[in-house]
């Protein structure tokens, strides 16, 4: 309740029974964060209602609720939607929204992502070496200092070790797909996508990629098509309506 009543009234969407839920690291995060952006939205002078923006793929820990890795910043409802839509534009995902004006700049996304990153870590610096041993945790910090000076001063006719560097490595792991939900989700987006693109369209032309994928993947859904139909009449709905 002490950390609670620091917080104006309406501040965070959340409700008092949902904060008290919260680890105290959590809350205490949450109250820094508050006084660092000056009680209102980091991105704009929202000060109402606002939302704890996490990371749902962190480097260490869950993506699925709050923890003091995965937290980001307070933001307003709408900032964190147009937030999901930089990010999804960034990955390549398909957006439905496509002609909507983005009004968060790279500038403003990389320095948020910044203060991020700077203030998880040291908690996951920590982290490793409570795991590792000092004496093994600064082992790896002077390797991997080597190969950091490797890639920032080298020059182009010094050869890296890896094909890829460490940034490189951290961004590709948005495009892993690690549940079948993820799988579904993906797919369906494609066939979407190029569905408006023949409603528009009639002489579109899908790329040869897709088509590929789809010559791979008709005969999976061919092969699982009774059981759906059959898992679709148990439960009462409407085979075209779920189609």
């Amino acid at each position: 309740m002490g950390l609670w009543s620091k917080l104006p009234t309406g501040f965070l969407k959340m409700s008092f029974k949902t904060w008290s839920r919260l680890d105290f690291d959590i809350r205490s995060l949450i109250i820094k964060l508050a006084r660092d952006q000056n009680f209102k939205c980091v991105h704009c002078d929202e000060s109402h209602g606002l939302i704890v923006e996490h990371d749902h793929y962190p480097d260490h820990g869950r993506g699925d609720r709050y923890t003091v890795y995965n937290i980001r910043g307070l933001v307003c409802h709408r900032c964190n939607w147009h937030l999901g839509k930089y990010e999804q534009e960034k990955r390549g995902d398909y957006s439905e929204w496509s002609d909507f004006h983005q009004y968060i700049s790279d500038g403003d996304y990389d320095s948020y992502i910044f203060a991020y990153e700077c203030r998880v870590s040291p908690l996951l610096e920590a982290m490793i070496e409570k795991r590792l041993g000092s004496r093994n945790y600064w082992r790896r910090r002077s390797l991997l200092t080597k190969f950091d000076d490797w890639r920032e001063w080298g020059g182009r006719r010094r050869t890296y070790p890896w094909y890829w560097g460490f940034n490189e490595i951290k961004e590709k792991k948005y495009w892993h797909i690690k549940t079948p939900e993820q799988a579904i989700r993906n797919l369906a987006a494609l066939i979407r996508y190029v569905l408006k693109e023949l409603e528009k369209n009639p002489a579109y032309e899908p790329p040869e990629d897709f088509l590929k994928l789809m010559v791979r993947v008709k005969p999976l859904l061919d092969s699982i098509r009774p059981i759906v139909e059959e898992r679709l009449k148990s439960i009462g709905v409407e085979q075209d309506r779920a189609l």
